[in-house]
C-alpha cells in the first residue's frame, strides 16, 4: 500500500471550494450586499449566511472528516467516489439556493423554482456524505469516543438539511400546508440551533479531541469530562429539538424544555473546553506551533460567545444581540478554528503527497518546513482582532465601524489564504531536516522504526522528532 493511499483525494478539493465560499461571503459583506444589520431574514443576508454555513463550514468539515474519520477509527474511508458525488450535488445546489435568495428580493417566482432545487441538491449531497462517513464508522465499531461525536453530528447534519428543505418547499408552493407555514414562522431558531449546535459544534468537538492532542503531544485518554461533554451536548440538543418540534407542530408550549436543553448543551461545551484546557496544560510540546496558538484564540471566542449568550438570555435581550453573538461564534470561533487547523492540515497532506515517497530513502523535510509562521502570524492576529471588532460594531449598531472591521477581516482572510496556497505549492527541493525519517534503520539495540505507512499516515505524535512534527 502506498503512503498516499490514506489521503482522501477529494479533501483538498473540498478545502479549496470552502475557502472560495468564505472569501465570496466576506466580499458580499464588505460590498454591503449581505448586511447583518438588516436582519437575518433579509434575502441578501440569507445568501451570505448560506455561503458561510454550507459553502464554507459544511464543505470544510466534510472534507476534514473524509480525511480524519479514517485516522480516528484506524480504518479506510468506505468510498473514495462518494465525496465527489456529494460535492457535485452540494456545489450546484448552493448556487441554486443563492439564486433563489437573490430572486426573493425582486422576482419571487424564480425563488419558488431555485430554492427547492437547491435545497434538494444540498440535502442529497449531505446524505451521500453522511452515508460514506457512517459506513466508515460502522465498520470500525466499537468506536473511540471522538468518533461518537462525529456519529451524532451526522444525524444533526441531515436534520439541518431536512429543515432547510422544508423552508424551501414552503416558499415554492403558493399555498403551503399549515405545518410548513408554522416552520416559516417559528422554525428559524430551531434550524440555527440544529446546524450550529449539532452539526458544526459536535463535529468540531470530535475532530479537535484527536487533532489538538496529536498536534500538542497531549495525553488523549478520555476523562469523565469527555463523556460528560458527549452526553450533555447530545442530550441537551435532543431536548432542544424535541421542545422546538413540539412547539411547532404539537401545539404544546414547552419553552422550559428548550431552555433546559440549551443549558445542558452549554454545560457539555464547557466540559469540552475544560478538556481542551487540560490538553494545553499537560502537553509535552512546550513550544506551541501557530495552529495551536490560534486554535486557543478561536476556542476562547467560542467560550466568550457562550457566556454572552447566557447573559443576554438571562437579561431578556438575546434577540437584540443575537446577530453580534452569532457573528462572534461563527466567524471568530468556528471559522477561526477552521482556518487555524487548515494551517496545519494543508501542509501535512501536502507533505504526504510531495515528500512521502522519499520516506526510507534519506532525509526529508518536516511539515513545519513548508510554512513560515512569522509571515503568517500577522494575518491570523488581524483576523481575530477584526472579528471581535465586527461583533462589537454589530452589538452597538455602528455601520461605519462594521464596514471597517469587515474589510479588515477580508484582508486577513486573503493573507491567510495566501499562506495556505504557499504551503500547498512547496518547493520540491525544500531543504531536508536532519532528523532520521521513518523507515530508516534504527541504531543497534533499539526497536525498528514503524513502516513508512504506519508512521506517516495518521499518527502525528509518535515522537517530538517525527518529520511531520514541528519541533
Amino acid at each position: 500500500m502506498s503512503i498516499g493511499s490514506k489521503v482522501s483525494r477529494w479533501t483538498m478539493v473540498h478545502f479549496g471550494c470552502a475557502i472560495a465560499a468564505l472569501l465570496a461571503a466576506e466580499v458580499l459583506l464588505v460590498a454591503g450586499y449581505a448586511d447583518p444589520l438588516a436582519g437575518l431574514r433579509a434575502p441578501a443576508t440569507l445568501a451570505g449566511v448560506h455561503l458561510i454555513t454550507i459553502g464554507w463550514l459544511s464543505l470544510l468539515m466534510l472534507g476534514a472528516l473524509y480525511q480524519f474519520v479514517p485516522v480516528i477509527t484506524n480504518t479506510t474511508l468506505y468510498s473514495q467516489r462518494l465525496p465527489l458525488y456529494s460535492l457535485l450535488a452540494i456545489a450546484p445546489g448552493l448556487v441554486a439556493m443563492l439564486a433563489g435568495f437573490v430572486a426573493l428580493g425582486g422576482t419571487p417566482f424564480l425563488a419558488t423554482v431555485w430554492l427547492p432545487i437547491g435545497g434538494s441538491l444540498v440535502l442529497t449531497g449531505f446524505v451521500l456524505g453522511a452515508i460514506n462517513l457512517a459506513a466508515t464508522l460502522w465498520r470500525a465499531r466499537p468506536l473511540p469516543l471522538p468518533a461518537d461525536f462525529v456519529a451524532f453530528s451526522l444525524v444533526f447534519l441531515l436534520l439541518t438539511g431536512l429543515i432547510g428543505l422544508g423552508f424551501a418547499l414552503a416558499f415554492a408552493r403558493p399555498r403551503p400546508p399549515a405545518f410548513l407555514l408554522d416552520l416559516i414562522g417559528r422554525g428559524l431558531s430551531l434550524h440555527v440551533a440544529v446546524g450550529l449546535g449539532g452539526w458544526f459544534t459536535l463535529t468540531v468537538m470530535g475532530v479537535s479531541y484527536r487533532l489538538l492532542s496529536m498536534f500538542m503531544l497531549a495525553p488523549d485518554e478520555p476523562r469523565r469530562s469527555t463523556y460528560a461533554a458527549l452526553v450533555l451536548t447530545v442530550g441537551g440538543l435532543t431536548l432542544l429539538v424535541a421542545g422546538g418540534l413540539a412547539g411547532l407542530w404539537g401545539g404544546v408550549a414547552l419553552g422550559w424544555i428548550e431552555a433546559l436543553g440549551a443549558t445542558l448543551a452549554g454545560l457539555g461545551v464547557i466540559c469540552y473546553l475544560a478538556d481542551i484546557i487540560e490538553f494545553y496544560r499537560a502537553r509535552k510540546r512546550r513550544q506551541l506551533e501557530l495552529n495551536s496558538v490560534t486554535a486557543a484564540a478561536a476556542l476562547t471566542l467560542i467560550a466568550l460567545a457562550l457566556v454572552l449568550a447566557a447573559l443576554a438570555m438571562a437579561w431578556g435581550v438575546l434577540g437584540r444581540f443575537a446577530g453580534a453573538i452569532g457573528y462572534l461564534f461563527v466567524f471568530g470561533g468556528l471559522s477561526g478554528l477552521g482556518l487555524s487547523q487548515l494551517y496545519k492540515i494543508v501542509p501535512f497532506l501536502t507533505w504526504l503527497e510531495v515528500f512521502g515517497k522519499r520516506l526510507g530513502k534519506g532525509p526529508v523535510p518536516r511539515v513545519q518546513d513548508l510554512v513560515n509562521e512569522r509571515r503568517a502570524r500577522p494575518g491570523f492576529a488581524l483576523y481575530f482582532a477584526a472579528t471581535v471588532l465586527a461583533s462589537a460594531a454589530l452589538a452597538c449598531a455602528q455601520p461605519v465601524l462594521w464596514k471597517i472591521a469587515a474589510t479588515l477581516q477580508l484582508v486577513a482572510t486573503v493573507l491567510i489564504t495566501v499562506e495556505l496556497w504557499r504551503a500547498r505549492h512547496p518547493d520540491p527541493n525544500t531543504k531536508s531536516s536532519l532528523v532520521r525519517p521513518p523507515g530508516m534503520p534504527s541504531p543497534p539495540g533499539q526497536p525498528k522504526t514503524p513502516s513508512p505507512m504506519a508512521a506517516a499516515a495518521a499518527t502525528l505524535a509518535s515522537s517530538p522528532s517525527h518529520p511531520i512534527q514541528g519541533e
